[in-house]
Order: C-alpha cells, then structure tokens, then sequence
C-alpha cells in the first residue's frame, strides 16, 4: 500500500533537515581547513620571496641550498629562462666538490662577478698548478665551451633540481616585496569584511524564517 502524500512529504522534509543540518556541521570544518591552506600559502610565499631577496651575487641560501634564477637561454633545453635552480652548496675541501664529474651541471661565479648554470665536460686536475681543479664548462645549447675555465673555488653549487618559470615569479615578488605585502594585506581586509557581510546576512536569513 503507498503511503499518504502527506506523509511522503514529511519523509522529505525531515531528510532535507537532516542533510542541512550536517551540511552545516561540516561547513565550518571546511572553512577552517580552507582558511588554513590559503594563509599557510600567502605566509609562505612571503617567507620564499624575502629569503630569495635577501641573497648575495653567488645565488639566495637557504640551509645546505643556493637558489638562483636561470637568467639566459644557454641552458634552455635543461633548464629553461627562468627557472629556479636549486644547487647543494659546497665549500673548499667537502667530499662532494671533489666528487664533481664531467657531465655535472654545476652553479659558478665567473670572474666578472656573474653567476652561471652550465655543464663540466672537461676536468683538469691543479690547473695552472694553482692547487685546485679547473673545469670546462659549457651551457648545452651554445655551440662552443665557454672560453674561461673555472676554478673550483668558484663553483657554488652542483645542481640538484629545478622549477621551470618559478625563479622569475620569485625574483619578481622579491623585486615589489613591499608592493606584494601591501596588496595581500589589502586582500586579507577585503576577504575578512565580505566573510561578515555574508555572516550577518545569513543570520538574518536565518531569523527572518
């Protein structure tokens, strides 16, 4: 026998209220969480931008890292213009500078002050008997080595990974970090003054019925 319409509608109604009610119980867990990531990623994207700006000539540090941003296209095909390019620092007489081999893409200061990514494909050990190896570098879309050897006490860093485009956005923001701290603090006052604008509406929606 089916049952009276009356009855199928209160069935509905019930369920209906049933479903709002956890659906307002999970909103605000939702919220929180939501509200979480996104300041987690504002503050950190705040923190990468001043500690990127707050580097010398030889690339950003930050612990056992240098960062620095892929300024020319000699080396596009591995690591495109403007990349960011993380390197292992290493200083005189670690094992891991010693352990440098041909094929090792590596971060180095020329001797006008620049700082290069490019490839080792050639290693002379005491070079110009100066004590310390000189490597041949070349970046793998040039068509000749560069015409300077390296001395390893100028090398920064043996590349251990890069983000394509990222080194750009970086040095952008670390360039206006104060015109990018004045805009999101702008958008976190705009974002808290709508949250209640839409609180008190929805309470008075909610009293109203």
């Amino acid at each position: 026998m089916t049952k009276p319409l009356l009855v199928l509608n209160r069935e509905y109604d019930y369920r209906c209220f049933i479903e709002e009610r956890e659906a307002a119980k999970r909103r605000p867990r939702d919220s929180f969480i939501r509200s979480i990531f996104f300041y987690g990623l504002l503050i950190a994207v705040v923190a990468i931008a001043f500690v990127y700006s707050s580097g010398d000539n030889s690339g950003q540090k930050f612990g056992p890292f240098a960062y620095n941003t892929v300024l020319t296209s000699s080396m596009t095909s591995v690591y495109p213009k403007g990349s960011l390019v993380t390197s292992w620092m290493v200083k005189p007489g670690e094992p891991l500078r010693a352990g440098l081999e041909h094929g090792d893409d590596i971060v180095f200061v020329r001797e006008d002050g620049m700082v290069i990514v490019h490839r080792i494909i050639d290693i002379m050990e005491n070079y110009e008997e100066s004590g310390q190896r000189g490597f041949r570098t070349q970046g793998t879309d040039n068509p000749f080595p560069d015409d300077w050897i390296t001395y390893e006490g100028n090398v920064i860093g043996r590349v251990t990974w890069h983000v394509e485009y990222v080194g750009e956005a970086l040095a952008y923001v670390a360039e206006h970090i104060i015109w990018v701290l004045g805009v999101l603090v702008a958008v976190l006052v705009l974002m808290t003054m709508l949250k209640i604008v839409f609180r008190k509406e929805s309470q008075q929606d909610t009293g109203r019925t």
